[in-house]
């Protein structure tokens, strides 16, 4: 069995090699170990816990290769748990139980209430339940990849200890029941997923109620493929809908009642479905990011399998999580605590008109405006939702029944002309890099700097990026042209970067030369942009109209980038990633008609 759970482990995840991680994850509480029968897991208690103060708690299922420290680090749970006072548990997967710590969601022995890792995982919540105070109404559990498949039978076999789950690149319920079946699930899906949302309703048992689900699966993931997402949606919907109502009548589907797309500002897009129940109350959101592979969707760099370029899942989570506790939760005796409210979707820049439903975590009365003005309880009461067609600021409160009220929120909707394309264009790896003023100072196309190399020498690097904008229509009229880099490192002092433009390729060919550093462009000195701030860290400026026309339409267009530095001793040198660099390689974005 040790050596079929190696297979499968290598099959599931590619492994990383890992450095060593903080283990507060930059958050200020205390994150501590602790141990459940015999088996290990870590608990973040947020700054300013108090005993007798119920919290919610949130469960993170690490992916394989991963432990609670990397899983903390990469989804940044712990800082936001600080900001929102909420309890995390990570559950350890050792590598005695599987050799690369993946949770043994495809073996049977793993998949039912009251066996293996589910009774552990819920004899961990009890543990904390028992030491701290919890807010029974509002368990959640999230996870990745293996740890996302182990949610969700979580939420099948213990849906009286877990309000609402959140699956991150995951599997529905019993998608394989061996390792030969896996890979299968894995890359073509589980079987028939009505079939499978048969299977856990009638693992809920006598617990059997409806279980919100958030996904997020990206389309570009290769280990487990996008159809899983579909899958699990598909899945819950048939759970739920017979959990709903103990009928199979269509009360809950897999149709998405409303659909939206977005772009996380530098990042990717991606569509967000919503499915809502007969009632009009959302039951399961799905997030499908555009070119994302398999990763923590909106996570930090700092731990592994991650897309900070991703809809960030930890807040979108958080948010979906606070807005769906278990039936049954009331306010207690005396309360004095505001209601929390939440729009969907998010504020952002959308290509078309959204619209927008406002949701309190308790019975709350909700007032808003559309104008920028602060609202009152005299604005506009929420109802249903809120078309929003073109740019608008909106602003909202709620208020209880023990007249508590929220700080007023705001949320801003960017909404895109439908008059005109966009298209991005990363640099070519394999043609761009740097080029030395002399021969003697260099040439590499894997080191993208600028600077100078001290000595009272100034503008010793340039920098060229290639990029293939063959695709732009021959017809296209340009409308916009936005140039992004990140920073990789920097040693002295590079404060702004000067552009130049060619339209086609500096030297003789597109590949890179030493005589690209003094080679004619077709525009110089075209904009200046300021040095990013920080590693990994970007800097965008958007070029000049007169620059429009050397955007190659039939082929290459290529950018000098320089800088003027100090005359001094010292050498100044910024760094910038690549083309070669997936995830901060330079961009340029064309807006064209």
């Amino acid at each position: 069995m040790k050596k079929l759970n190696r297979l499968f482990a290598l099959g599931l995840i590619v492994t990383l090699v890992t450095s060593v991680l903080p283990t507060n994850s930059l958050a200020e509480g205390s994150f501590i170990s602790k141990t459940y029968n015999g088996r290990n897991y870590k608990l973040y208690i947020p700054d300013g816990y108090q005993t007798g103060t119920a919290l919610p708690l949130v469960v993170m299922l690490h992916g394989c290769t991963q432990d609670p420290n990397q899983f903390a680090a990469g989804t940044q749970m712990n800082t936001l748990a600080d900001s929102e006072k909420f309890l995390v548990l990570y559950p350890e997967q050792p590598s005695s139980a599987n050799s690369n710590k993946c949770w043994n969601w495809f073996e049977t022995a793993h998949q039912s209430r009251g066996s293996g890792e589910p009774a552990l995982i819920a004899g961990m919540v009890n543990q904390v339940k028992n030491d701290y105070t919890v807010d029974d109404h509002r368990v959640f559990a999230g996870g990745l990849s293996a740890g996302a498949a182990m949610s969700v039978i979580m939420g099948a076999a213990y849906p009286d200890i877990f309000a609402a789950i959140s699956v991150g690149a995951g599997l529905e319920y019993k998608a394989a029941t061996s390792v030969v079946n896996a890979f299968t699930a894995m890359s073509s899906g589980g079987p028939n997923p009505v079939q499978q949302g048969d299977t856990a309703y009638q693992a809920m048992g006598n617990y059997k109620r409806t279980v919100p689900v958030i996904v997020f699966h990206g389309t570009s993931d290769t280990t487990v493929y996008p159809v899983n997402a579909e899958q699990v949606i598909s899945q819950w919907a048939q759970t739920n809908d017979k959990a709903s109502d103990g009928a199979d009548n269509n009360n809950i589907d897999d149709t998405a009642e409303q659909t939206v797309t977005g772009t996380v500002s530098g990042g990717r897009s991606y569509t967000q479905s919503i499915y809502k129940d007969a009632a009009g109350t959302t039951v399961m959101e799905k997030y499908m990011v555009d070119g994302m592979g398999h990763a923590w969707s909106g996570g930090s760099t700092v731990g592994s399998y991650t897309d900070p370029k991703g809809p960030n899942a930890t807040q979108l989570s958080w948010n979906f999580f606070k807005n769906h506790p278990k039936s049954g939760s009331t306010p207690e005796p005396g309360d004095t605590t505001p209601p929390v409210t939440s729009a969907s979707p998010a504020g952002g820049t959308y290509a078309g008109s959204v619209n927008v439903s406002l949701s309190t975590n308790e019975a709350a009365t909700t007032y808003y405006t559309t104008d920028g003005t602060e609202p009152t309880t005299n604005s506009n009461i929420y109802t249903g939702s809120i078309a929003i067609t073109a740019d608008t600021t909106l602003k909202f409160f709620s208020k209880d029944a023990a007249g508590n009220q929220e700080t007023s929120k705001t949320e801003v909707y960017n909404i895109s002309s439908t008059a005109g394309q966009t298209v991005t264009f990363k640099s070519v790896g394999s043609e761009d890099g740097f080029t030395g003023s002399l021969s003697a100072d260099g040439l590499s196309t894997t080191v993208h700097k600028v600077g100078d190399k001290g000595m009272y020498n100034t503008d010793t690097y340039r920098t060229i990026l290639s990029f293939d904008t063959s695709s732009l229509p021959d017809s296209a009229t340009v409308k916009s042209v936005k140039l992004k880099l990140y920073r990789k490192s920097l040693s002295g002092a590079v404060n702004d970067i000067h552009l130049a433009i060619k339209n086609g390729v500096f030297g003789t060919s597109s590949i890179l030369e030493q005589g690209d550093y003094n080679a004619v462009p077709s525009a110089s000195s075209i904009v200046s942009l300021p040095a990013p701030s920080a590693n990994n860290a970007y800097t965008e400026v958007e070029l000049p109209a007169a620059a429009f026309t050397n955007i190659n339409q039939t082929g290459k267009t290529q950018m000098r980038l320089s800088s003027t530095t100090a005359l001094d001793f010292a050498s100044d040198v910024l760094e910038i990633y690549g083309g070669e660099d997936a995830s901060y390689a330079p961009v340029l974005t064309v807006t064209y008609e």
